[in-house]
């Protein structure tokens, strides 16, 4: 039975249409699209480009975008990759020949193809009714008139300035020198321009103005080419799916992190899980060890499946769960050495009464990404790129015309071919553990959603470059007994605040047999559910 009492607040309900986004006015902005007679993938493109005006350290058009859409008509869940790829330029001999001895977290190195407006493009031709000029009208509001800067984006802006030295980023960030203030007004003129373009001409970054734009401001410096822009392209394609106790988890597959959480799942299926009280030691040494071996897999196979042999369907057997379960020590942690990042993105779900449900993930990557801004266009470019390794072995390695890694991910869940819940969250190499712990939260312990995402989390990696590897940043939340027990055990163990911001921002919306639609909003974050 749901747990009463714990969360901050109750999640907002409604029967026509939900949105949960990380920013109240990207949330309205959805939800007027949908009150005007949009349907779910009209509002999720007004809600993505407000939050790419408002919410500019996590997202924006010069990123990438992927979603999962449970499509009623049909019962089918869609998946729609929109990721760029590295430039033509790239590989290791390029790194050589620049002294470099891994790709550049930030500047022109670090760029990839941004494929959020082709896939906005994608969606809309396939499944919107309303023209991307008008969708765009509410960014193009805020990025022109203003809106106030939150507490989150003004203290980004200050932790980037010492790391990027790109003059269009600091006149547009830091005007005149000086650090807005959280409620200072955040003007974006360039930006007006670029989203105004774009409702006019959906290829602009491919081949118009800003796609020249681009090019230029990469052709010392980048990897990237004005033809490896024009030759972008997304991909429709099909999810990656496991059952857990009677429901189905869809993910974003290769090459996105989506199946280390569907990894999880069938490991923590072997288990009575909600025998452990929620948060005790049992309960989180468990998913702490399950989570390690999914990782390990994680990062041993995920890359670009046009590129490299990804065992998915022998991955996801339920009988290889079943070996690696076999590993499990319920009173002694695990070594395990996962990936070296943290993140900066947005995730946001946009549901309506007739169940249709629509999960986005879209993404600079770091916060601000690559600190690039191509002059005139107001467009910070991801550094997607930095996600390539250097090893030539490896199906990560850095080379051209590939997919990255992704830490990207979005999530929806189905029971008997109907939508339960749409999840998504930003949090870099968390994405994965986070839903995995959400989706626990509300699939095994029967939580309502806001309470789900706002019970305690973990984040276990690095974070910063001298971070242990197996260190667990663990919410003060927790009782200091159950903290002392899990550092006897052997886990790396590190008490952060209660709502701390590196643990994920995570938006949902869950749906009932009843058609009542209840939006879950991240405290951690500045996000809001709004439905009507």
């Amino acid at each position: 039975m749901p747990q009463i009492g714990y969360a901050h607040r109750q999640a907002p309900m409604a029967r026509d249409g939900m949105v949960a986004s990380c920013h109240p006015l990207a949330s309205l902005a959805g939800v007027e699209t949908l009150k005007s007679g949009g349907n779910v993938v009209d509002a999720a493109i007004a809600t993505n480009a407000v939050l790419g005006v408002t919410q500019p350290n996590f997202c924006g058009v010069g990123g990438d975008f992927f979603c999962l859409y449970y499509e009623a008509e049909s019962r089918h869940v869609h998946f729609l990759n929109g990721a760029g790829r590295s430039g033509s330029r790239a590989g290791l001999e390029a790194l050589g020949r620049r002294g470099l001895t891994a790709v550049p977290m930030i500047g022109p190195g670090a760029v990839s193809v941004p494929g959020a407006t082709r896939a906005w493009s994608m969606l809309l031709e396939r499944f919107g009714t309303r023209p991307l000029k008008s969708l765009l009208v509410p960014a193009i509001h805020y990025a022109a008139d203003g809106f106030p800067l939150t507490d989150i984006v003004s203290q980004a802006i200050r932790e980037r300035f010492e790391l990027i030295d790109d003059p269009e980023w600091r006149r547009i960030f830091v005007p005149g020198g000086g650090f807005a203030e959280p409620g200072d007004i955040l003007l974006q003129p360039d930006l007006a321009r670029t989203l105004t373009e774009l409702g006019e001409n959906p290829d602009l970054f491919y081949g118009g103005r800003v796609g020249q734009a681009i090019a230029k401001r990469l052709e010392r410096d980048g990897f990237l080419t004005a033809d490896d822009l024009a030759g972008h392209a997304g991909a429709w394609g099909e999810p990656v799916s496991t059952t857990y106790r009677g429901y189905t988890v869809w993910e974003t597959p290769p090459p996105t992190q989506g199946i280390a959480t569907l990894l999880t799942l069938n490991l923590l299926e072997g288990f009575d899980v909600p025998a452990h009280p929620i948060h005790s030691v049992e309960h989180l040494h468990l998913l702490l060890e399950m989570t390690k071996l999914a990782y390990a897999d994680r990062d041993r196979w995920v890359a670009d499946p046009a590129t490299s042999r990804l065992p998915v369907r022998s991955l996801l057997d339920k009988a290889y769960a079943a070996r690696r379960r076999a590993a499990f020590d319920p009173d002694k942690a695990q070594r395990y050495e996962p990936g070296e990042v943290d993140g900066d993105t947005t995730g946001f779900v946009v549901a309506d009464g007739r169940g249709n449900v629509l999960s986005v993930i879209q993404s600079l990557y770091k916060s601000f990404g690559s600190g690039v801004v191509p002059p005139g266009t107001g467009v910070v470019l991801q550094n997607r790129g930095a996600y390539f390794n250097t090893n030539p072995a490896h199906p990560n390695c850095f080379g051209p015309r590939k997919h990255p890694f992704h830490t990207l991910i979005a999530c929806i869940v189905t029971r008997g071919e109907r939508p339960v819940l749409g999840l998504a969250n930003m949090g870099g190499d968390g994405q994965a553990m986070f839903h995995t712990q959400i989706l626990t939260n509300a699939l095994d312990y029967g939580m309502e959603i806001q309470e789900a995402i706002e019970r305690p989390r973990f984040f276990m990696g690095r974070i910063n470059p001298g971070d242990a590897p197996d260190l667990v940043r663990l919410e003060s939340r927790v009782p200091v007994p159950v903290r002392e027990e899990l550092l006897r055990r052997g886990h790396n163990i590190l008490p952060v605040s209660d709502w701390f911001t590196s643990e994920g921002h995570a938006h949902a919306v869950a749906v009932s047999g009843d058609s009542v639609l209840r939006g879950g909003a991240d405290p951690r974050g500045d996000g809001a559910a709004v439905g009507y």
